[in-house]
């Protein structure tokens, strides 16, 4: 299963942190924010984690190739040349995403954190009829 994380943004609401590394990499209770992410896409059954990057896209994938292998994960880069919103970075991954099978992907904010029950989340929509 795949996931796509918005990263796009600037971080400016949190500047000065964000001057020096993407929002995403902001420590939020001692780990990196997307992390808490990535590791729960994990536990839901996500084995690859495509990364939607306007801001600073080396810097977030240098930092996440040694999680990669860590946490048995493949983390790929579709990358923004300019920030798009929240569709543009779809349509930009839809080749990553769509592989044929029809099968549901997670796509999150890079900025939200909260308990992600996704197991949930996808046993509701997949009882729903992939409604």
């Amino acid at each position: 299963m795949k996931a796509l994380i918005l990263v796009g943004g600037f971080g400016t609401r949190l500047r000065p942190l964000t001057l020096s590394v993407p929002k995403p990499l902001v420590d939020f209770a001692n780990k990196p924010m997307i992390l808490h992410q990535i590791e729960a896409l994990k536990r839901a059954g996500v084995d690859h984690v495509i990364l939607a990057i306007a801001y600073q896209p080396s810097v977030m994938m240098n930092f996440l190739k040694e999680y990669e292998a860590k946490l048995g994960i493949k983390i790929t880069c579709s990358e923004e040349e300019t920030p798009m919103g929240t569709a543009g970075p779809l349509a930009i991954a839809r080749k990553l995403l769509d592989d044929g099978t029809g099968e549901p992907f997670f796509m999150l904010n890079a900025d939200v954190i909260c308990e992600y029950p996704l197991r949930e989340a996808l046993e509701y929509h997949k009882g729903h009829g992939g409604e």
